[in-house]
This record gives structure tokens, sequence and C-alpha cells, in this order.
């Protein structure tokens, strides 16, 4: 009995350590990621005063591609426009949560239409 007790008891520990929230954060340096409706998003930012800039992955069943964002954050609103080679230009626009480092967002642009992609600070 106390072989299953911890047996339950490490399995509980090991499944629960991988996904962590972050405590709320004020600015989007640093690198985001999110995965939602069968597309990964993947920002790494940089923010100086309310300029922000960076690069981005966007994922799908079509493959993966790279681009650069540029943009705006005023806390709690993010704005990026995000260049791919070879796609139309297109906008994530996004709002900061207040409980955790978790900005949730949309896609529109280039055949998007807000695609919710909520991603969080890794």
């Amino acid at each position: 009995m106390r072989r299953l007790l911890l047996f339950v008891l490490a399995s509980s520990l090991l499944a629960c350590g991988g996904d962590k929230l972050l405590p709320p954060v004020l600015a989007v340096d640093g690198e985001w990621t999110g995965t939602e409706n069968g597309y990964a998003l993947s920002l790494n930012l940089t923010q100086v005063d309310t300029s922000v800039s960076g690069s981005t992955q966007l994922a799908g069943v079509g493959g993966s591609f790279a681009g650069t964002a540029s943009g705006t954050f005023k806390y709690p609103t993010l704005h990026l426009d995000i260049l791919i080679p070879g796609f139309e230009d297109f906008v994530y626009d996004g709002n900061m949560s207040t409980t955790q480092a978790k900005i949730a967002g949309a896609l529109n642009g280039s055949g998007f239409t807000n695609l919710e992609i909520d991603v969080h600070k890794r």
C-alpha cells in the first residue's frame, strides 16, 4: 500500500512540472509561445519604451515559417505587424493577462481572420 501511495504521489508531481504558469508581467521582452486552433506561434521580442521588435515563427499543417515582428506595447495592449517572406503581411493584436504571463491574441491578414492564438512567456 505504501509503495502504491508513493507511486501515485511521485507520478502526480512529475505530471505537473512541465507547464508552470509564470506570474503577470508588465513588458513583452522575451520568448512567448502558444499553440491553438492547429497553429503554433512563437515570438522572441525586445521592448524599448513602447516599441517592440523581434522574430516570429508560425507553424501549421502547411509547414513552419520564420519572419519578423514590429509594433507597439502599451500595457495591456500589444499590436504587432508580422512579415513572413512569401506571405501577405498580417497582424497580431492581443491583451496582456493581469493574472499570468499570457497574451490573449488573434492573427488577421494573409488568410487569417481573427485566428485566436494565446501565447505564454517561457
